[in-house]
């Protein structure tokens, strides 16, 4: 066939494409996409024919097959009036036959992970060249088909051709700041990223990971053991992912090397940095990633290397003051690199410190990978990734989903960080995306993070995202749920954030929560929160009440769902702090003024604190949330930590039952002339 045909089709379904941007929702959103009119009808029975009868295409013909099972009735085999999936390589007959009759080809771009889908309104064909784009068209294809009513599944006749935009599109996820997600949780997280075309995920780890040379470095109970660590890497590689370790080996070490036999190898006592002046400390990375190295094959390691800002306050302060800041560091990563040679792995840095000491990039070896990151919104990330490209280093950019010690991710500014740096990115020939997910307080989990997980897989994926698009895809390609109600209920959380920007200028952290309504700085915070505080309880109430009348919705992944829930229940009870806060002092200053009359001392008081009064309310709320909490924690992490975080709401309660005891010790001194002050003027109540 000659190019022109080709030429003019693909120019179709580009325009096609524009035609059609949301009556199909797909994440990642396929490169070239025509819709046609038809509609392919799957009944009873589904006949998948694999051509290769390689064991990773019967592995993604079997998560097609369980799909069609359990969300459609739609029993695998063949028989009379089955339908008909063939999933084929380019080279076998059946690829080129389906090739030859669609008159599509793959593209150079295509070679590694790309493919072909035809549905036709008899039959629906994957074509690759790879396992691995096999495994991505039948993602799409699932995506593609819904149930209908009375058993099966339809779907719209499509002409796809699709590749990745960026080789190398990950996910970091912190493992070492209280969460680990159980086995179960890796695999189901590793599975579910896997359908939004992610093939890297990285396990950031201090001090999280058994090492059998190193038996000190991790805490009881709160580590991944070599066993459970080999078991993942061949769970992932099924789903076509490589499991990258993340394991600092020069900064952020505080949590490993805390054991007094490990002093000798930090640039301050009990600091956080490895110091370069210390022999041993190449011995130490060495022992971590020789362990590493022995049940993670693939072809990276990441040695985080980031915030190393105690380089040059101790032991290496000599060194620092004579040649420079950058250099002591830039040598350090290339000992550093040198030391991993054996092994025959890239090795990705953190390009923070990179960034701030540019002179010195040049002299790092270049088969080192920088990790540009940034977790802001700003207008242009290229001074960020530019200062690696100049100097031919291969660079991998890394945003944020921004959860990080907040009640929910902010996504105002996840989607636009992620948005402009992938973009940046790939205009400046980043081969990588390592999209993050942080635990810097504890607090966090995975399952509050999907959405901004997979608009990072969209744009890693796609040239371009429509973020309209994505959005009215979302509930479908998480949930399998139609209509829009679990993004709106993403949105309303968002609202709350810009609300409390309004009212306390921060998004909504964690911390919010746990201040002392009645001490000082408490006062300050939840009286400067209380005019936005009543929108902030309505929003969050209507995501609650619509989660509780429509998670049914959701044919699968329906606990999930149970974490935003949390969410809004936790901005929910920070309104109902503030506003309490405010009504608390308003009724107690009109107790101060009646102090001459005992009856309505005595009614004001048991409002704030009797049965069912105020104080009632708040701790009646504060142990909802802690079970919750506790419930969710446990059905994704380790029990590991989870005591550092329950221990924040038993304190909540602590204070509210302070406050009370305080009131009922003032109701029974009450001299019928003064009340004493509701909060200390140096200090917490009840002090």
């Amino acid at each position: 066939m000659s190019n022109k045909p080709i030429a003019y089709l693909f120019a179709l379904l580009l325009s096609r494409a524009a035609l059609y941007p949301a009556t199909v929702p797909l994440t990642p959103y396929p490169n070239q996409f025509e819709l046609g009119q038809g509609v392919f009808h799957v009944g009873a029975r589904v006949s998948i024919e694999i051509t290769s009868n390689t064991e990773e295409d019967r592995f993604a013909a079997s998560l097609l097959s369980d799909d069609l099972s359990t969300l459609d009735g739609v029993a695998a085999g063949k028989g009379k009036g089955s339908s008909r999936i063939v999933l084929a390589r380019a080279d076998s007959s059946a690829g080129k036959q389906v090739l030859e009759k669609s008159r599509l080809q793959l593209p150079s771009e295509a070679e590694e992970e790309g493919y072909v889908l035809v549905v036709s309104t008899h039959e629906a064909s994957i074509v690759s060249k790879t396992g691995a784009g096999i495994f991505y068209g039948v993602q799409t294809l699932r995506q593609l088909l819904h149930p209908v009513q009375g058993g099966g599944a339809e779907s719209p006749e499509v002409r796809i051709v699709d590749w990745p935009a960026v080789r190398w599109r990950g996910v970091s996820l912190d493992i070492s700041r209280g969460p680990i997600p159980n086995l179960a949780s890796f695999k189901r997280e590793i599975a579910l990223l896997a359908e939004y075309k992610i093939n890297v995920v990285s396990p950031y780890m201090e001090n999280c990971y058994a090492y059998p040379s190193l038996p000190n470095v991790a805490a009881p109970g709160g580590a991944i053991t070599p066993d459970e660590a080999k078991e993942l890497v061949k769970f992932a590689a099924q789903y076509h992912v490589v499991i990258v370790p993340e394991q600092e080996s020069f900064g952020h070490l505080h949590l490993a090397l805390q054991q007094e036999r490990f002093q000798d190898l930090l640039e301050v006592p009990y600091g956080h940095v490895l110091t370069p002046t210390a022999p041993g400390s190449f011995a130490f990375i060495g022992k971590m990633f020789g362990d590493l190295a022995a049940v993670f094959p693939g072809p990276f390691f990441h040695i985080g290397a980031d915030e190393t800002q105690e380089l040059g306050e101790g032991r290496t302060k000599a060194e620092v003051e004579s040649e420079g800041y950058g250099k002591v560091y830039i040598d350090y990563l290339t000992k550093i690199d040198q030391t991993l040679g054996p092994y025959h792995r890239k090795v990705l840095f953190w390009g923070d410190m990179g960034v701030e000491h540019p002179e010195h990039l040049k002299d790092l070896p270049h088969d080192m990978v920088a990790v540009a990151w940034n977790y802001g919104a700003i207008p242009s990330f290229v001074k960020f990734i530019k200062p690696f490209r100049d100097v031919g280093l291969e660079t991998w950019v890394s945003p944020g989903v921004s959860n990080w010690s907040r009640i929910f991710p902010d996504y105002n500014t996840a989607l636009a960080n992620i948005r402009q740096f992938v973009t940046d990115g790939k205009a400046l020939g980043a081969t990588g995306v390592l999209n993050t997910v942080w635990m810097d307080d504890g607090e966090g989990m995975v399952n509050f993070t999907w959405y901004g997980l997979a608009y990072g897989a969209a744009h890693s994926w796609q040239k371009t995202v429509d973020d309209q698009q994505f959005n009215d895809s979302w509930d479908w390609t998480c949930y399998r749920a139609d209509d829009h109600h679990f993004v709106t209920e993403i949105k309303s959380l968002m609202d709350i954030h810009n609300l409390l920007r309004q009212s306390v200028h921060s998004d909504g952290g964690d911390s919010l929560i746990w201040h002392d309504a009645f001490s000082p700085d408490g006062q300050s915070l939840y009286l400067q929160m209380e005019p936005t505080a009543h929108q902030i309880r309505l929003t969050a109430e209507d995501v609650i009440a619509d989660l509780l009348t429509n998670s049914h919705l959701a044919r699968r992944n329906r606990d999930l769902l149970d974490y935003t829930e949390l969410a809004a229940r936790r901005f929910d009870y920070l309104g109902q702090k503030a506003i309490y806060t405010k009504y608390i002092n308003d009724l107690y200053a009109q107790a101060q003024a009646q102090a001459a009359k005992p009856a309505a001392v005595r009614h004001i008081l048991g409002r704030i604190n009797g049965g069912n009064s105020l104080i009632q309310d708040m701790r009646g709320q504060n142990q909802i949330l802690r079970d919750m909490y506790q419930r969710l924690w446990l059905a994704e992490n380790m029990p590991y930590y989870l005591g550092n975080i329950l221990a924040r709401y038993d304190e909540e309660l602590n204070r509210w039952q302070n406050v009370s005891d305080r009131l009922d010790a003032d109701k029974r001194t009450y001299d019928q002339r003064t009340l004493p002050p509701l909060v200390e003027p140096n200090g917490p109540a009840g002090k």
